[in-house]
């Protein structure tokens, strides 16, 4: 009845799909623990739209030094730090929707805002069920219908085959020699270095008695992505704290 709401729908979930097989590839590299609370991930729509915000960048990285190289210039210099959108998705993902799914106490900093906090809010599979169903009001009558323009759809599709092409490429191990892979690869296996075979932390939080009945205060150290503007950042920053 509306193709091109249809396809939006059926090109996000491709892009979820997408994002699964990278966890996956990352799991295989031994890059993410084969744990019960990573498996359940896959399972998560906010998870998988937030490993898609990385792909997306990394995918931007190495077709804009793919491009230098087939035009003679010089490459672009590699990155001194995580975009803040990139290393705030990278934090949600471990440190609250990981922990979210474990039933554990989940960490949600102020700084971890923006375009990833809005998908981690459930943004995108907002707009993916409105491009479904219908809405009833509490009339009975109807509400809201799919909507979705050909140029939403056209977008979409863009955007789903060059997530296929990225994970086509993480499956044949030829992905990103670059130095932005490695800083994403080793900061995100030492988010997770903690992280137990049954999800539970591997170095214990401490526990102080607060005075209060009924009431622990607990101190545990959590390795983050650290969140930098680029505008504010010095050379000598590190990509994690």
């Amino acid at each position: 009845m509306h193709r091109a709401s249809t396809g939006v729908a059926l090109a996000m979930l491709a892009q979820e799909e997408c994002a699964k097989a990278f966890v996956l590839a990352l799991v295989r590299d031994s890059i993410l623990p084969w744990t019960d609370d990573v498996r359940r991930s896959l399972a998560v729509h906010e998870c998988k739209h937030l490993v898609t915000m990385i792909m997306e960048w990394l995918l931007d990285v190495n077709e804009r030094r793919f491009e230098a190289i087939w035009n003679g210039t010089s490459p672009p210099a590699p990155a001194a730090h995580l975009p803040p959108d990139v290393a705030t998705a990278m934090n949600i993902y471990r440190h609250e929707l990981i922990e979210r799914i474990g039933r554990r106490d989940s960490e949600r900093c102020a700084s971890w805002r923006g375009r990833a906090r809005k998908l981690a809010d459930g943004e995108r599979d907002r707009r993916k069920q409105a491009a479904l169903y219908v809405r009833i009001g509490h009339d009975g009558s109807l509400s809201s219908a799919p909507s979705e323009s050909q140029q939403a759809y056209d977008e979409e599709l863009v955007r789903t085959k060059a997530l296929v092409r990225f994970a086509k490429d993480a499956d044949r191990h030829c992905i990103f020699a670059s130095r932005e892979y490695e800083m994403f690869t080793e900061l995100f296996a030492g988010m997770f270095r903690d992280h137990g075979p049954d999800g539970v932390p591997v170095v214990p939080a401490e526990k102080y008695d607060s005075g209060i009945p009924g009431i622990v205060f607990v101190k545990r150290a959590i390795t983050c992505a650290d969140v930098v503007n680029v505008e504010d950042a010095e050379p000598q920053d590190s990509a994690a704290a």
